[in-house]
């Protein structure tokens, strides 16, 4: 019974310690996921508080560098006792949901 207990203890800290994957967020009582449109995400969740775009540089068929736009970064804060997300939005699609710090 005891060598179970120890089994179980260790498990559990092995869990604790793997990096929190955020494949999901909650807006009330709705579930927002990767490969869902930004048009849901506003229905069921609102305005973000920040959207960012983002870019990087390419070099174009004439050899010159230029920024391209390839999507943006939304930002949500629900509040001090829970953790913000940033979404990464392309093409109007989900395609990444992160945890950020708790919001303010």
């Amino acid at each position: 019974m005891k060598r179970h207990l120890n089994l179980g203890v260790v498990l559990a800290l092995l869990l604790l310690s793997i990096p929190a994957s955020a494949d999901a967020m909650r807006c009330n009582n709705a579930l927002i996921t990767e490969g869902d449109s930004t048009a849901e995400m506003l229905l069921k969740c609102g305005e973000p508080m920040l959207r960012e775009e983002l870019s990087r540089n390419e070099v174009n068929h004439l050899g010159n560098l230029v920024q391209v736009k390839f999507g943006e970064r939304w930002t949500y804060n629900f509040g001090k006792n829970e953790f913000m997300r940033f979404v990464t939005v392309r093409n109007g699609v989900v395609t990444d949901i992160e945890n950020g710090p708790r919001g303010e």
